[in-house]
Order: C-alpha cells, then structure tokens, then sequence
C-alpha cells in the first residue's frame, strides 16, 4: 500500500503536465499515488491524463471539479487522500528523481506523532535555492501545535 500521495491541483495546464509526469515516472521509488484535482480545465487535460493512467505505469487518481479556485482543489484533495503522508507539487513543478525514496527513507527514520509537517526547499533548474536557505542549526520547530522537522536534502524543483 502506497504510504505517499502526490497532490496536484491543475487548471489548463495540459501543455505543461508531462513535465511533472516525466518526473514521477523518473522516482525511482514508486509507492506513491499521484492524485490530481482537475479544477474544470477546457483543454485536453482530461485525455491527457486518462492516456497516462490507461498505461497504467503509476498510480494516478484523477478528479474533474467545476472551476471553483484552487483552494477549492486543495479541500476536495484532502478529503480524497488516504495515505499517511502527502505532498503538494503544483502543475508547473517536478521532481528530482529520487524525491519519494528521500522522504520515505527520511519519514521512516524519524517518524513521530507529534511531527505534522515536513518542510523542504524549492530551487530552480540550474539549484538556485528559492526564498531564503534554512538556518544550517536549524532541524526542527514548534508551530500550529505540532513538530515541523525540517529537511535539506530534498528540492522541489521549479519550472
């Protein structure tokens, strides 16, 4: 059973999936699920995706909505996720290759209950870090109740 899911909320953005897609497919971890909240796009989205999930490689569920904003996609995602843990990459995002095996080895070894968030960086294609680098002391922190641990190791990496 997949212990990850991959949230990506997607308006219109059929020209600029297969980029995220292609990275997916590059995890070389693949227990996770890729779920996508369609907010009623107008292009090919829908076939795009339903080709990808007809070759049946990666796990994707797929949810067409009315257009109603993304934090609209983003409620109806967490009412549809049932795995442990799960990530937001937006339309326009991907991933390094090996970003699930990351998280999942580092979720293993550091599991807790009081943790309710991981944190990571977001850099650009050439590892320009974007917004200000952590502090090199700093691991974890207390916020909205709960331990927030923060990791280095993994890059989001922007478009």
């Amino acid at each position: 059973m997949e212990l990850i899911t991959v949230f990506t909320p997607t308006f219109n953005r059929a020209y600029i999936l297969p980029q995220l897609y292609e990275s997916l497919l590059r995890q070389n971890n693949k227990n996770f699920i890729w779920l996508i909240i369609d907010d009623g796009s107008s292009d090919n989205t829908n076939e795009l995706v339903q080709s990808w999930i007809n070759s049946n490689i990666i796990n994707i569920q797929y949810h067409y909505k009315v257009n109603g904003g993304m934090h609209t996609a983003h409620n109806l995602a967490y009412n549809l996720i049932n795995t442990e843990l799960n990530m937001c990459i937006d339309s326009d995002d991907y991933l390094i290759d090996n970003a699930i095996e990351k998280i999942l080895t580092f979720w293993g070894k550091n599991k807790k209950d009081s943790v309710g968030a991981i944190y990571a960086l977001d850099a650009t294609k050439n590892n320009k870090i974007l917004g200000e680098k952590y502090p090199s002391d700093l691991k974890k922190f207390q916020g909205w109740g709960f331990e927030i641990v923060i990791i280095t190791i993994i890059k989001f990496i922007k478009s």
